[in-house]
């Protein structure tokens, strides 16, 4: 690539012009990172030389080459499937470790992108552990993205520590490849959103749109749109949070990408709901399960079933709310997404204390908090205890109340302003 650049006589800035960042080239040149297959044409065009000129010698080697170009143009084009079929293929040919690693990396990122995160999981600490033995970072973080996008999918609290040591290692790096960082300040954002910090959240988010000319796919924007729009939601800005619903939306219908739309259409479904709009509610939520339903994905389904539960609670049909909540209940344990089986038994709870069933009641919180170990688990759980105080109060039992309301402060690291909490406190 240098070779035909400085034949050239152009310099970085010449070759990235507004397309690619000088850093970009840089890496490439210097043997630390691979171009797509986009970036590669324009280097082409550039040099004045055809795409096989940079290409390795060997007939194998060039047939490796040329299949990682068509595994990342499938995932650019957002064929999931056909660049998980295309990965095994190449893998296949036994290629070299280090075009073996990439391939694994790549259908790591396919295999999340399906919601299948074990798998992705799996593959992305594969390429890792080779890209951590000869030492390249951007790769090394690269991987670390990756399984913490696996990790937050698997309802795994560990994710937001992997999303943060991915985003120091490539920091580290001198200077630092900011594609790869604003990837992985998303990928942080989805962590921290999944472990229900909302502010941090929205900072990781911000900082990945303020990187704006490196964001280079739609589908990551909206990603960080859709994450926002919750986030924003859920610390009470429901203006903020109904405008990044909306981009998100929009930007998904574009794609025609129907896992996320799914996603999309079902957050704004709950921000209607919880504004009191129920009808207006109703056919996003709807549409948002029929979408994950039709895509043959398991993982997340019961959160969809959940909205629907909360929408039909909404309409005091509390026979198909509990019916509803039951069905997520039973997926989730299946799959063992223990946050939402949590939020499977809270969500009964409520639906049990509508219908004035108070042994059902405390069985079902006494659930809920049972896994002290959950995503968002401290926020999470203190917004248990919240609730229970609140019904226990009503119930007359002031000292079960008090005793919910002082665990609640205690999980978010907060002391009571007296000893003694009264019914006022609670209330």
């Amino acid at each position: 690539m240098k070779q035909a650049r400085v034949a050239a006589g152009l310099s970085l800035g010449q070759v990235a012009r507004d397309d690619i960042s000088r850093t970009a080239i840089y890496f490439v040149e210097t043997g630390k990172a691979k171009p797509s297959v986009e970036t590669l044409q324009l280097i082409a065009e550039r040099t004045g030389h055809p795409v096989e000129f940079f290409l390795e010698d060997g007939a194998e080697r060039t047939g490796s080459a040329v299949r990682l170009l068509e595994l990342e143009r499938l995932l650019a084009q957002g064929d999931n499937l056909g660049a998980i079929a295309s990965g095994k293929a190449a893998l296949a040919h036994r290629p070299d470790p280090e075009t073996e690693a990439r391939i694994n990396l790549l259908m790591s990122m396919a295999h999340n992108r399906l919601a299948q995160p074990v798998l992705g999981r799996r593959l992305a600490v594969a390429a890792r552990t080779y890209f951590e033995r000869v030492g390249d970072l951007v790769m090394t973080a690269e991987c670390l993205g990756n399984e913490a996008a696996s990790a937050y999918l698997m309802e795994d609290p560990n994710s937001v520590r992997i999303a943060e040591g991915a985003l120091a290692t490539v920091r580290s790096i001198k200077p630092v490849p900011r594609l790869t960082e604003a990837r992985l300040l998303g990928v942080l954002g989805h962590a921290l959103l999944n472990n229900h910090q909302w502010e941090a959240a929205i900072e990781s988010y911000e900082q990945a749109i303020a990187t704006s000319d490196v964001v280079q796919d739609l589908k990551s924007l909206s990603l960080f749109y859709s994450g926002l729009s919750w986030a924003h939601e859920e610390i009470g800005q429901l203006d903020r949070a109904g405008h990044f619903a909306q981009k998100a939306l929009t930007i998904h219908e574009t794609l025609k990408d129907r896992l996320s739309l799914a996603r999309s259409e079902n957050n704004l479904g709950l921000l209607i709901l919880h504004s009191g709009e129920v009808a207006r509610a109703e056919p996003h939520l709807q549409r948002a399960y029929a979408l994950y339903e039709e895509s043959g994905v398991q993982v997340g389904l019961a959160n969809m079933l959940l909205s629907l539960a909360e929408l039909a609670a909404a309409r005091r049909d509390f026979t198909r709310a509990e019916e509803l909540c039951r069905q997520a209940l039973d997926g989730a344990e299946y799959l063992g997404e223990t946050a939402t089986v949590a939020e499977a038994h809270y969500q009964l709870a409520m639906v049990a204390q509508a219908k004035g069933d108070q042994p059902a009641v405390d069985a079902e919180f006494a659930a809920a908090l049972s896994n002290p170990h959950l995503v968002g688990g401290a926020q999470r759980i203190a917004r248990y205890r919240s609730s229970y105080a609140e019904i226990l109060e009503a119930r007359g039992d002031l000292a079960a109340a008090n005793r919910q309301l002082r665990s609640a402060l205690a999980e978010l690291g907060a002391r009571p302003a007296a000893e003694s909490v009264g019914q006022a406190a609670i209330a």
